[in-house]
């Protein structure tokens, strides 16, 4: 998966709002899954966009991006929801932060 124009602007967007350098930031894509990781913290914010096209009730064919975070599947999301948890997410300080919290 790859940054939708979008939400590479929104993200950097956050990321200087949080007075982070997005150069010191790694990106990672693993199985679909975008991981992102910050210096000198042990949790990732990880999140998966989804493209699916349905037919509806006028017989039109329509496209439809919904967003997941963390290893969840189950609760689907909309774009400004995914950056709402972004933002909470980096308002964590590093050493409250833990492995296996709810972004990863």
């Amino acid at each position: 998966m790859r940054f939708l124009p979008h939400e590479h602007t929104a993200i950097n967007t956050a990321l200087t709002n949080a007075h982070i350098d997005p150069a010191s930031v790694l990106f990672v894509k693993r199985r679909g899954w975008l991981h992102i990781e910050l210096p000198e913290r042990p949790d990732t914010f990880t999140f998966f966009r989804e493209k699916s096209t349905k037919l509806n009730t006028e017989g039109r064919w329509e496209d439809r991006v919904t967003y997941y975070v963390g290893k969840d599947k189950e609760h689907e999301m909309e774009w400004p929801a995914v950056m709402h948890a972004f933002g909470a997410w980096l308002k964590v300080h590093p050493r409250q932060a833990v492995r296996g919290s709810t972004s990863e």
